[in-house]
């Protein structure tokens, strides 16, 4: 039987996302011109009506439309299949989370579910961290 992860088409899937993402935007402008949020936003309303249709926005331009409809950037970010900035900032900055995720998408021995493993297990380890350092300032 085939599997039909080996069928993808991840250029049909990624322009789908670009349609879907600005078919997002669209929904949030509602009722507002094109004219009234591109004033905000500082582009023109071509440009703005490109984005709406399918366009890749610039990472500059996903922060401020998110910021305008205030909405998650982050989500935003993901909606247009992107990494948001202070995560790629975050990645820049961290060598050792460079190695990391180097080191594990590089391993052929570690299957997909077991790299999410990983990644939970990170994640939970992190929420731990967090929760035992504000319980140790609540009781300053």
């Amino acid at each position: 039987m085939d599997n039909p992860a080996d069928n993808r088409n991840p250029e049909r899937e990624q322009f789908i996302k670009q349609f879907d993402a600005g078919q997002y935007l669209k929904q949030l402008r509602g009722d507002r011109s094109l004219a009234a949020v591109c004033k905000q936003i500082g582009v023109t309303p071509a440009h703005l009506s490109e984005i709406e249709r399918g366009r890749m926005p610039s990472d500059h331009l996903i922060s401020t439309l998110a910021r305008v409809y205030e909405v998650d950037e982050d989500g935003l970010f993901r909606r247009w299949g992107k990494i948001p900035i202070l995560t790629k900032d975050e990645i820049l900055a961290r060598k050792s989370l460079q190695r990391l995720l180097s080191e594990m998408s590089h391993n052929s021995q570690l299957t997909e579910a077991e790299k999410d493993e990983l990644y939970d297990n990170m994640y939970e380890l992190y929420r731990s961290f967090i929760q035992k350092k504000n319980q140790e300032e609540n009781f300053k």
